[in-house]
């Protein structure tokens, strides 16, 4: 969703390969709970660092790479956004959760 306006601009979401990449690692899956929390609607680097307490430069390296997997965008001046629906990525994160249990 946009955050200057207000106003949800989501895409389609990512292909499979993607996806998996981008949820593939334990600290990119705590930034995405984060935003489906609500901790943050747009956030930087240092802001989703400072309330995940880590350092600053692999937050920045996950937030990029999964802006890469286009499950978050950069908002301009702001940081960054979820590019997806909420609702889906929570579904996609529950089902990752539960093959990683049975695995």
């Amino acid at each position: 969703m946009a955050c200057s306006n207000g106003i949800p601009t989501f895409s389609m979401p990512p292909t499979a390969s993607k996806l998996i990449s981008a949820v593939n690692h334990p600290l990119r899956r705590r930034i995405l709970f984060a935003y489906l929390d609500g901790s943050f609607v747009c956030a930087s680097a240092q802001e989703v660092a400072a309330a995940l307490d880590q350092r600053v430069g692999p937050v920045a390296y996950h937030l990029k790479t999964l802006a890469d997997g286009e499950v978050l965008r950069p908002v301009q001046n702001h940081g960054w956004t979820l590019g997806v629906e909420a609702d889906w990525l929570r579904v996609v994160l529950e089902v990752w959760a539960e093959a990683e249990v049975a695995g």
